[in-house]
């Protein structure tokens, strides 16, 4: 229980530093650094490490494309970088994938194209998710972007927590029991509940501090938000847990000690912020 204590709080203190830099550098430099933690972990899982030039390419791919994800937000477009960012964007995702397809033929007779279709879509997945994180940090004029950053990134966390403990109080009745069988159904209808009313009272506060009009329609969209965040967070919950089973792994990792790794703690944070910023754009809050 300490080690868990202990590795949360590590984990608390650099979600933090995000939020106090996050409109800095350090923002895509700590996504590009979970990225290619979590695609070396899945990548793991099939095995797939042994095979360098197509870990390489997942690996880069993984690196820069949320740096340049943020640089398209903070350089101007008349700088001379602006070309050749967009240019580098272009091309990084398929000079990667051919990495991939490269070492498929070098090594036919063991690299299974079930792990080139795992591995080329955990890089193409991976990197797209986070760095969502990312662009509703600069979404619309980046005024709201703080608040944006925090629920996406901790909408998924607040979801479990309250899922937590409606099952412990509450559940009876197992939600899916082959694949997670802690989780019942009046843990996923309390994580939805409390999500709701977290996301609402998170944003009505919000408004009061900064002085942002808030309407009932407004109050709507954030429960619903807070709804659909819980929802999809069950999700990749499940989904992770699905691909740990067929692989027969406890944890993806021990990168943090008594939650296991990375990947176990992003599962649902990977399917909650490209949610969350689709929801916000279709949508607009504030």
């Amino acid at each position: 229980m300490a080690v868990r204590l202990i590795s949360s709080a590590v984990g608390v203190a650099i979600v933090m530093l995000v939020f106090v830099f996050h409109n800095t550098f350090l923002l895509p430099l700590l996504l590009s650094a979970c990225i290619a933690i979590i695609l070396f972990e899945l990548s793991r899982a099939v095995d797939g490490t042994k095979f360098r030039l197509a870990l390489v390419g997942v690996m880069i791919y993984g690196i820069l494309d949320p740096i340049l994800d943020y640089l398209q937000y903070v350089i101007p477009d008349d700088h001379p970088m602006t070309e050749f960012t967009a240019i580098a964007r272009r091309i990084l995702l398929p000079v990667c994938l051919f990495m991939l397809f490269i070492e498929f033929l070098w090594h036919h007779g063991s690299y299974k194209v079930e792990q080139l279709s795992f591995m080329g879509g955990a890089m193409c997945f991976v990197p797209w998710s986070l760095e969502k994180l990312i662009d509703v940090n600069y979404y619309g004029t980046g005024e709201h972007g703080l608040l944006y950053l925090v629920l996406a990134l901790c909408g998924a966390w607040i979801a479990d927590s309250g899922a937590y403990f409606s099952g412990v109080f509450l559940g009876k009745h197992k939600l899916c029991p082959e694949i997670s069988p802690k989780k019942t159904v009046e843990g996923f209808v309390g994580g939805l509940i409390s999500n709701a009313v977290i996301f609402l009272g998170v944003f009505i506060v919000y408004a009061m501090i900064r002085g942002v009009a808030f309407s009932l329609i407004i109050g709507i969209k954030t429960a619903l938000l807070g709804v659909v965040c819980a929802g999809v967070s069950v999700l990749g919950d499940l989904t992770f847990s699905v691909i740990k089973r067929e692989k027969g792994i406890k944890d993806y990792g021990k990168i943090m000690p008594g939650h296991g790794g990375l990947t176990d703690r992003f599962d649902s944070v990977l399917f909650v912020a490209p949610v969350f910023y689709l929801f916000v754009h279709a949508f607009t809050i504030f």
